[in-house]
């Protein structure tokens, strides 16, 4: 028989839609323990979204403690609750594509011998999770896991993705520096699509790390008579690829494999891709676990 455990989870926007953020906490409910805390930022998002996304963290965390587990999750928001409950119909694109990622977190502890329910709180009853959801709002990345629980390090280390949108020489030389700064003493690899302008782009950062440059063409742009969904595949191969090796990897290619990694991460349907912004010479990093987590820091910055 798994544990009881309770989610309590929560989201918000400060101009709904701006910036966005949630935060979700995991409870052992027979003994009361505060098991794992996490808030995110979101960017922009609604206030909807980003309700979603703290009931989707809320249940992955738990679903490491024990997906055989039975799980109450807590929110204070009529819609996620009804929706995910069945009794309210989901119109807008966005709420089923993160509806169904819910159905699918509730279909594995099911088929592991567990369940979930959802419950409407209070906001006064929300407080915790509340709390946690300003902070991501005010761009604060926080996972806390507590006692009784395996350290973090069992998930496996994190792999520090950099995602580069190849640019300008000048662009090029100005995102080496930062990369510098956002992999530190962190041993790292440098990947480049095939295409000349990447390839420079690889080059400028692969020397400034004093490391030299892999050629991975399936980080390339659509190719003559290829498809859509067979470009997503190769890049999605690649991408995993390039989190097994650990450590940080540089990626230096085209604009549209970064959004094909994009909505691969966040659930996105493909045709709203476009919607993301990623202008030349920008960097986008992705913490990504073994387990195949992953997490966005930040999108599109230069």
């Amino acid at each position: 028989m798994g544990r009881s455990l309770r989610v309590e989870a929560d989201g918000g926007s400060r101009g709904n839609p701006g910036v966005a953020g949630y935060g979700a906490l995991v409870r052992d409910i027979g003994t009361g323990e505060l098991l794992v805390e996490l808030a995110a930022p979101l960017g922009k998002a609604s206030n909807n979204v980003a309700e979603y996304r703290g009931m989707l963290a809320g249940l992955r965390a738990a679903r490491t403690i024990d997906p055989g587990a039975d799980v109450e999750v807590a929110m204070d928001s009529t819609l996620v609750v009804e929706q995910m409950s069945g009794r309210w119909k989901i119109k807008h694109p966005d709420m089923r594509e993160l509806a169904r990622q819910g159905r699918d977190l509730v279909a594995e502890f099911a088929a592991a011998g567990g369940s979930v329910e959802f419950t409407w709180v209070p906001r006064n009853a929300n407080a915790d999770a509340d709390a946690l959801s300003n902070r991501g709002m005010d761009g604060a990345d926080v996972e806390n896991w507590h006692a009784d629980l395996p350290p973090r390090a069992q998930r496996g280390e994190a792999t520090r993705v950099v995602l580069v949108r190849h640019g300008a020489p000048e662009q090029a030389e100005r995102t080496s520096t930062r990369m510098a700064e956002l992999v530190g003493d962190t041993q790292v690899r440098i990947i480049t699509s095939d295409p000349a302008r990447a390839g420079r782009t690889g080059a400028v950062l692969a020397d400034r790390l004093g490391v030299v440059p892999e050629v991975d063409v399936d980080w390339d742009e659509q190719a003559d008579g290829e498809t859509h969904d067979h470009m997503a595949t190769r890049v999605i191969d690649a991408w995993q690829r390039a989190v097994a090796g650990g450590g940080a990897v540089g990626i230096a290619c085209p604009r549209t494999p970064i959004l094909l990694v994009l909505v691969h991460i966040l659930g996105m349907p493909h045709e709203r891709m476009r919607r993301l912004a990623c202008a030349p010479g920008s960097l986008t990093v992705i913490e990504a676990w073994p387990d195949g987590e992953a997490v966005v820091a930040f999108t599109n910055r230069t």
